[in-house]
């Protein structure tokens, strides 16, 4: 995270959004990264906001699944947004299914979450029965 009141680069935004991925492939989520005011989106969890609710159903949604882990195929960033592209691998009621997932996130110049939406592969998530 970038000091109080410094702009992060756009190459401190890809590296701290692949670190995200993978402390939630590992099971740990942290509030530092999201905005107080945070909005998600995504068709698993549905709309969630704020911080602490996100993290909750972060959880809840890790929880659900006897698998479930993300890799980041490519991430870019400008000065407002991350765009992650990422292979979803989950397995949920004995069946395992792959999936392409998009995320797009909006930031804080101090590369905090300010609104986060993913898109994923709707014929593979019908499989996991979500």
């Amino acid at each position: 995270m970038a000091e109080t009141g410094s702009r992060v680069t756009r190459e401190q935004k890809v590296q701290m959004a692949r670190k995200a991925l993978e402390d939630a492939n590992a099971g740990r989520f942290s509030a530092d990264g999201w905005a107080q005011d945070a909005v998600f989106r995504s068709p698993l969890l549905g709309e969630v906001k704020g911080r602490e609710a996100i993290i909750a159903a972060l959880k809840r949604q890790r929880d659900a699944f006897e698998e479930f882990s993300q890799e980041a195929h490519a991430v870019l960033a400008d000065d407002d947004h991350v765009v992650a592209l990422v292979n979803v691998n989950a397995r949920s009621k004995g069946q395992d299914v792959k999936a392409q997932q998009v995320i797009v996130i909006h930031t804080t110049d101090r590369g905090q979450i300010k609104e986060f939406w993913s898109m994923s592969d709707t014929d593979a998530l019908k499989k996991i029965g979500r």
